[in-house]
């Protein structure tokens, strides 16, 4: 029913989902209006949520006249993939996924609102660990007016509750039989129910048919049986689902996430796993130049990640552009990853640049660049780990600064600069509204961004630095010495502090450089780094 692509907010920065309604060739008006509906209904209901286990909507726009949900990214596989890839989970991971599960189920059901489709094919794994629930398409908050449309399917023959697919009613008692139908799969590597892919004969063994069971006991097995109950009424509450499943949550080092009482937190690390560069881009070369890297987190000794080698970043490499120029291109506007590193081109750091004086371009900010059509709840991740977030825990809790000291890799872009970058940080090359390019690479939290962008001059580079341009409600700046500058800025209540250099390009053009983070963040830190970033940027073959 929609496209989901991986983008990009220029004015907040950072990453986001971009969910677009697309309705078939074809489709008659009232399927479309149904559609529209549909996606409408679940920005509203997730809107209305805020938990670390349910995916975050950011805002609803309009485009062409069709509804345009942004939402929080989130690199991942669902669990229906990865029971399909590595077959069934151990217990523990099983309990963490039911836990998290419930979390952001019962977090629906406070604010009035039925899931409805709950489904492993609706739980996200994250690259990093974290469970999220998703996909409210069909969820109704208690406010809303009913769909009526004929036909419409409430929910999977394979993880509908009974008395849903016998016509009754939908109540929040139908989530709980769909966790219940979940965690069966999860740990029996199969739906409770499939009659040869039927999904008639299906429905029909659901309302009808005896209740399957697992095939071995435990505390999971037995919160299953306890939420797969064809009385509404008997099944287990959520409450219940996480006193049950806590305990089976391995977290030795850690305690309980400040201000979240019932919040597991494991810890686990996977060390990401890189490929060997492609061959049809064998010039950007990538080299780690620092060997220092940041403290993995303490390893949890259960649950452990499934088989499989830990996720890479989300969705494929694009094909390049091929050019004139030495090196590939990569297409402007879709997400571009820097290349594993090549520990055969190490090299020490450059002097800075000493800048001559002259005048720099205008900067445009737009809100919004969609970058590549990727299908974000489709990651490419190959394996998971459990982490200390998983369960409910904070965010905020895995957000890191990055030091000084961090490993570097060397990056060379096809813009026509060279910068040594943060290992870990995502690459983002994207194309303005104008026309004006600029590379982005993003800090795995997302909380910190390095920019790099060419103007024409100093003075229309310095030119850009407006409430206006800049998308924001205020700014405060420091003058510009040395070719450096510092300024702050606020939107909606949040505040940025941005270190901005210039860099001689060729003729009067400049290259801008920022580096952006939280605007709590220390200054002393930050303007380390951005030292760091700085010695290691020149104009490509200086």
């Amino acid at each position: 029913m929609g496209t989901v692509w991986a983008g990009y907010d220029e004015v907040l920065r950072r990453r986001v989902a971009v969910k677009e309604l697309r309705v078939p060739h074809g489709v008659g008006d009232r399927e479309a209006l149904d559609m529209r509906e549909r996606i409408l209904r679940e920005a509203r209901a997730v809107g209305g949520l805020s938990h670390p286990n349910v995916i975050t909507v950011f805002d609803v726009v309009e485009a062409d006249g069709e509804p345009v949900v942004v939402l929080e990214l989130v690199p991942s596989r669902n669990l229906a993939e990865m029971i399909a890839d590595h077959g069934a989970l151990s217990v523990g991971q099983a309990a963490v996924v039911g836990y998290a599960t419930a979390g952001g189920l019962r977090a629906a059901h406070r604010a009035g609102i039925t899931h409805r489709d709950v489904k492993p094919g609706n739980v996200l794994i994250a690259d990093d660990g974290r469970v999220k629930l998703t996909d409210f398409g069909i969820a109704r908050n208690v406010a809303d007016a009913p769909m009526t449309s004929a036909g419409l399917v409430l929910g999977s023959p394979a993880y509908i509750a009974p008395e849903v697919a016998a016509g009754q009613p939908v109540t929040p008692a139908a989530d709980l039989w769909g966790l219940g139908a979940t965690l069966f799969a999860a740990v029996e590597g199969r739906p409770p129910y499939d009659v040869g892919g039927d999904p008639v004969q299906t429905i029909t063994e659901v309302v009808d048919g005896d209740v399957p069971r697992t095939r071995s006991g435990g505390p999971v097995a037995e919160v299953i049986a306890a939420l797969m109950v064809k009385d509404p009424d008997a099944r287990m509450p959520l409450d219940e689902v996480r006193i049950r499943l806590r305990p089976l949550i391995s977290d030795p080092d850690d305690p309980m996430y400040p201000g979240s009482p019932d919040a597991p937190t494991l810890a686990s690390f996977v060390t990401p796993a890189v490929d060997p560069p492609p061959d049809y881009a064998p010039e950007r070369s990538s080299a780690v130049l620092e060997a220092r890297a940041p403290t993995p987190a303490p390893l949890a000794a259960d649950p452990g990640p499934l088989p499989g080698p830990p996720g890479r970043p989300l969705g494929p490499r694009p094909d390049p552009l091929r050019t004139e120029s030495p090196y590939a291109e990569p297409h402007y506007g879709d997400p571009h990853y820097a290349e594993p590193p090549r520990t055969d081109l190490l090299r020490p750091p450059r002097p800075r640049a000493q800048p001559p004086a002259a005048p720099a371009s205008p900067l445009q900010a737009v809100a919004l660049v969609v970058a590549g059509a990727l299908v974000v709840l489709l990651g490419t991740a190959a394996g998971w780990a459990i982490t200390r977030m998983v369960g409910g825990q904070s965010p905020f809790g895995t957000i890191t600064v990055t030091s000084a000291g961090t490993a570097l890799i060397s990056h060379l872009d096809p813009l026509g600069f060279d910068a040594d970058v943060p290992v870990g940080w995502t690459q983002f090359a994207h194309e303005t509204v104008d026309g004006a390019r600029s590379a982005s690479f993003v800090s795995p939290d997302g909380t910190e961004e390095f920019t790099v962008e060419r103007a024409e001059s100093r003075d229309a580079a310095l030119a850009g630095l407006t409430t206006d341009v800049l998308g924001v409600e205020s700014l405060e700046q420091t003058p510009l010495l040395d070719d450096r500058l510092t300024y702050r800025t606020e939107r909606h209540g949040q505040e940025r502090a941005t270190w901005l250099a210039l860099v001689p390009a060729d003729g009067d053009a400049v290259w801008v450089a920022r580096l952006t983070v939280p605007g709590n963040r220390g200054e002393g830190t930050t303007e380390a780094l951005f030292d760091v970033l700085m010695d290691g940027f020149a104009t490509a073959g200086d």
